[in-house]
């Protein structure tokens, strides 16, 4: 029986799982932040230039390099199936204070047009969570956004 059960499941390779696909840190960053755009079901304007912002002083690209990288973001985001998918290696793979980084990332964005709207905040609370942020550093980097 056991020679049966190796013969079925033993030849093929088992299928890579959303969390073992290995795409690009920025593209992981940029998608986090083009889901937050979309959080308040609206893109405006002042938040896709804050995200071209923060990703250009981040990586030190281009605007063109940019450009595609959030081309890429909303693709990205567009078949996304929750968060996990883009926190499960940034968690695991950058320091704390990347993570800080990436949390105040969003909060720029979120505070671009004047307000923080709830479901923005509501997104940062998660990924601040998916990334062990705390309340204290989540909320801390929120002032700091907001007061300057």
């Amino acid at each position: 029986m056991l020679a049966q059960l190796r013969k079925i499941f033993g030849s093929e390779p088992a299928p890579a799982g959303l969390l073992q696909i290995r795409e690009p840190l920025d593209l992981a960053i940029a998608s986090l932040l083009v889901e937050l755009a979309r959080a308040d079901f609206s893109e405006s304007e002042a938040e896709l230039e804050a995200i071209r912002h923060v990703l250009a002083r981040r990586f030190g690209a281009s605007a063109e390099t940019v450009n595609e990288l959030i081309n890429r973001a909303m693709h990205r985001a567009d078949r996304a199936v929750s968060l996990h998918e883009f926190t499960h290696r940034l968690n695991t793979e950058l320091p704390h204070d990347d993570k800080l980084a990436i949390i105040e990332m969003l909060w720029e964005v979120s505070h671009a047009d004047g307000r923080i709207d709830k479901h923005e905040e509501h997104l940062v609370q998660r990924v601040a969570g998916l990334l062990h942020i705390s309340d204290r550093d989540r909320i801390r980097l929120k002032l700091k956004t907001i007061v300057g």
